[in-house]
C-alpha cells in the first residue's frame, strides 16, 4: 500500500473524449508525462500535442492542467486523470495501509493535505497549520472543543472555499484548535456533508452534486 499521502484522483467532466495521463521521470523543471499512450517530454510552460500544459515543476511534484483543471502529480501518486462524459465532477482515493483516506486540498487558493473524517463535525487545523494558510483568527469565534486529551481552546471560522480535484464548496465551516492537534488536518462533515459518498473495494469516491 502507499503511503498516507497516495492519492488518485479520476475527475470526470463533460468532454466527449477519453484522456489518460501520467507521471512518468521529473528532470528539473521539465516533466516527462505519458498522454494517451504517447511520451512528451515537457519543460514548464509547454503544452503537448493532446493539450495537456506543464504548469511547473517544484519540490518533486508536476503541476499540469488538463481539460481546463488544474492537478498535482507526484511520483507516488502519478495518475493524473481519465477523462469521459459525465455530469458531475468525481474524486477517487485509495486507501493506504491503516484504512486511511488522505487527499490535496485547495484551501482559499492554498495548499494543505488532509485526512478523511466522517466523525469530525467540520474541517479541523492545527493552529500552525491555519496561520501557515493565511487563515484570519482574529475574527474567528472563540469555543470549546472536546479532544483526547480533554477540553481545549479552538476557534469557528467559515472558509471562503476548498477545492478538492474538480470539487469546489464555498462558505465551508470549520475550526483551528489551539496547539498542534491535530496533526494532519480533519476532513470532516462541513465538507463531507455537501457531497456524495461512496466506497468501493476500498476506493472512497466523492462527488459533486447537481
Amino acid at each position: 500500500m502507499r503511503s498516507l499521502a497516495f492519492l488518485l484522483l479520476l475527475l470526470s467532466v463533460p468532454l466527449a473524449w477519453s484522456q489518460e495521463v501520467q507521471l512518468k521521470a521529473l528532470f528539473g523543471s521539465s516533466a516527462m508525462l505519458e498522454v494517451d499512450g504517447q511520451q512528451r517530454l515537457l519543460k514548464a510552460g509547454q503544452t503537448s500535442p493532446e493539450g495537456v500544459q506543464l504548469q511547473e515543476v517544484a519540490s518533486g511534484v508536476a503541476v499540469v492542467r488538463i481539460g481546463g483543471r488544474r492537478q498535482e502529480l507526484t511520483l507516488d501518486a502519478p495518475v493524473a486523470a481519465s477523462y469521459a462524459e459525465a455530469a458531475r465532477a468525481e474524486v477517487r482515493l485509495m486507501a493506504d495501509s491503516r484504512g486511511h483516506y488522505s487527499t490535496s486540498a485547495w484551501v482559499n487558493g492554498r495548499r494543505v493535505n488532509m485526512m478523511v473524517d466522517t466523525g469530525a463535525t467540520s474541517i479541523a487545523f492545527n493552529y500552525p497549520t491555519a496561520r501557515s494558510l493565511g487563515l484570519n483568527l482574529e475574527r474567528a469565534q472563540p469555543i470549546r472543543v472536546s479532544t483526547a486529551s480533554g477540553i481545549a481552546k479552538a476557534f469557528r471560522l467559515t472558509l471562503d472555499s476548498v477545492t478538492i480535484g474538480g470539487i469546489k464548496l464555498h462558505n465551508v465551516d470549520a475550526t483551528v484548535h489551539e496547539g498542534d492537534f491535530p496533526e494532519v488536518t480533519l476532513l470532516g462533515n462541513t465538507f463531507l456533508s455537501r457531497v456524495d459518498i461512496q466506497q468501493q473495494q476500498g476506493v472512497l469516491i466523492l462527488r459533486a452534486r447537481d
